[in-house]
């Protein structure tokens, strides 16, 4: 598979997911965590959009230091992405810990689900803003 090609299998179910992580945290906003079954699938698609944006960095940056790379991209939305990111996902990884614990939805869960609001709004702007080449047929 080429470099191209991953990067568009890569940048595709980065998309899909994050789309599909979007529509389960409304679910779970709407419900406050109320279906065990929402949550499982919202901690799934979490795991899975982590797994897919580390690929997708790896494809850019390769084993460089990625902190480094993200503080000296010309790209200001890039730059907020990785941040607003992390701290989704320490606040996702702590606050899937509290409900293992007690099946509850914690006050740590509704500030990891505003960040992840926040994330995907940056990821969006992310997107726009780098060009996109139109296939030519």
């Amino acid at each position: 598979m080429t470099q191209a090609l991953k990067l568009k299998v890569c940048k595709r179910s980065l998309g899909i997911t994050l789309l599909l992580m979007l529509a389960s945290g409304i679910q779970l906003e709407v419900t406050a965590g109320r279906y065990a079954w929402s949550v499982w699938l919202h901690i799934v698609l979490g795991i899975s959009l982590t797994a897919l944006a580390f690929w997708h960095v790896s494809l850019y940056y390769k084993k460089s230091n990625w902190f480094s790379r993200f503080a000296t991209n010309r790209k200001k939305a890039t730059r907020i992405l990785w941040w607003v990111f992390l701290v989704t996902a320490v606040t996702g990884i702590a606050a899937t810990v509290v409900w293992l614990v007690g099946h509850d939805h914690s006050p740590l869960g509704a500030i990891h689900g505003k960040i992840g609001f926040v994330m995907v709004i940056v990821a969006i702007f992310h997107h726009r803003s780098y060009p996109h080449k139109k296939r030519v047929r």
